[in-house]
């Protein structure tokens, strides 16, 4: 099946942003054969891949919180042994254009999955999920199936059972081409146990193993946030609504911004649903609730009486500058959805999907931000004076990452501007982020090398 591909369609000026729905294209079990061709396809032609992931849970929360990295290390792999991926989300993002002002053409896809193995649902996560309805019926009638990795397992060998969701990993790895992620270490570690082999036993190994793996990087949007644009708030739905404004003030100023353009995927339109991402809240005319306006969570919930409404969270930040709180590890974006005919359908559904495709939204709109704030790109912003070497800073001066370091990395041109932060990955409570570098004493995984040895023989290579 060849993929139908449309005009570029340039983003409408003033509040016409608002109007822009976002197809998301739903994969199951039952169309899997039928969506196949255009997934691969989107993925193989690529610019970079945004890619999200929704979970049954995250284990103890304290232990991930731990002082020592290698002690958090343990705690994500116990967590992703025992959890499941419940949906991912996959957002290719194509350069149609590079100058005057990049163009993108965009293909989201939010995929149902359904463990083989038994998995362990949090009651704090169930909760979550069905808040923002995400339909449990379905994905135990109809998610696509896979099986976790394990320590004797061939994967990308010939299969007994049928994984596509493993074949799509490899895709996305022979791709090469830079992976999005936000707040991306825990999606990182999961994705590689769900898909590609079992976790290696140390942190220093799985970063090594990730550096092989990704040769194009990965850029994590909340390192973005907090390193290079030093955001006031760094959660996801924050991000993408900052970044929504700041192309609407663009827009409105004449000065450069993206232009979108997206799929008719009209060979699978019955699976396409469309999303207003774009949509404001609007007034809500209440008192902002401070602790979600920060952090994008509240304990309290839809039981709060105060505002959670984003926006003015960001007017707020706006209008009376503070400094940047501590950051939460949630994610939140309750977002209103729409099938092309205008009939409502419930977000948690395609959720995944959703916020990949913002993942992809934020990574594209500060690049065009830092490209016209070239002392922010470069990190001259938070140095006293100049230097042979280009470094950027945490807000207390706690990091120092060289820009050589990342010199070689293959990213594609209209990413340039982030290539400080390619592969650093946030590190909740810490000011450093995670540098993802393999060690001069430090071997890649014995499981990774099997992979890579299996991948390059299907290939051909």
């Amino acid at each position: 099946m060849t993929e139908v591909v449309t005009e570029p369609a340039s983003v409408p000026t003033g509040d016409g942003l608002t109007d822009i729905k976002v197809p998301v294209v739903q994969v199951l079990a039952s169309n899997m054969k039928e969506v196949w061709p255009s997934l691969i396809h989107s993925v193989k032609y690529s610019s970079f891949i945004a890619i999200d992931l929704e979970l049954s849970g995250l284990g103890d929360r304290k232990q991930l919180m731990k002082k020592s990295v290698d002690d958090r290390y343990t705690a994500i792999v116990e967590a992703a042994k025992t959890r499941s991926v419940l949906a991912l989300g996959v957002s290719c993002w194509r350069v149609t254009r590079d100058e005057p002002e990049p163009e993108y053409y965009v293909q989201t896809y939010n995929i149902l999955l359904l463990s083989r193995d038994n998995f362990t649902v949090e009651p704090d996560a169930l909760q979550f999920l069905v808040e923002h309805g995400f339909d449990f019926n379905k994905q135990y009638k109809d998610g696509v199936s896979y099986t976790p990795s394990t320590e004797d397992m061939i994967i990308f060998k010939e299969k007994k059972a049928p994984e596509p969701i493993r074949d799509l990993f490899a895709a996305i790895l022979q791709a090469k081409c830079p992976v999005i992620t936000h707040n991306g270490l825990i999606d990182l570690a999961f994705m590689y146990q769900s898909f590609y082999a079992p976790l290696p036993p140390t942190m220093s190994i799985f970063v090594a193993d990730l550096q092989d793996m990704f040769k194009s990087g990965i850029l994590d949007t909340k390192c973005v946030a907090e390193y290079l644009i030093r955001e006031t708030a760094t959660y996801l739905e924050y991000l993408f609504r900052k970044s929504s404004k700041r192309m609407r003030d663009a827009i409105s100023a004449g000065k450069s911004h993206l232009n979108l353009s997206f799929s008719e995927h009209r060979a699978i339109k019955q699976w396409v649903n469309f999303v207003e991402c774009f949509a404001s809240d609007g007034s809500s005319g209440k008192e902002l609730c401070e602790t979600y306006a920060n952090h994008g969570y509240c304990k309290e919930g839809k039981k709060c009486s105060k505002s959670h409404n984003v926006d003015e969270a960001i007017s707020s930040h706006d209008h009376h500058p503070r400094k940047k709180h501590k950051p939460e590890n949630r994610k939140s974006s309750p977002i209103k959805s729409k099938q092309s005919n205008g009939k409502a359908v419930d977000t948690g559904c395609h959720r995944a999907g959703v916020d990949a495709f913002m993942t992809g939204f934020i990574v594209a709109n500060y690049a065009v931000y830092l490209k016209s704030h070239p002392k922010k790109a470069k990190g001259e912003e938070e140095q006293k004076s100049s230097s042979k070497k280009s470094h950027y800073h945490s807000r207390d001066n706690h990091m120092s990452v060289t820009l050589e370091e990342n010199r070689d990395i293959p990213l594609p041109l209209v990413l340039d501007p982030c290539r400080r932060a390619v592969n650093c990955l946030t590190l909740s409570g810490k000011n450093i982020p995670l540098k993802v570098m393999k060690s001069a004493f430090v071997k890649p995984s014995a499981a990774h090398m099997r992979q890579q040895h299996e991948l390059a023989k299907k290939s051909g290579k």
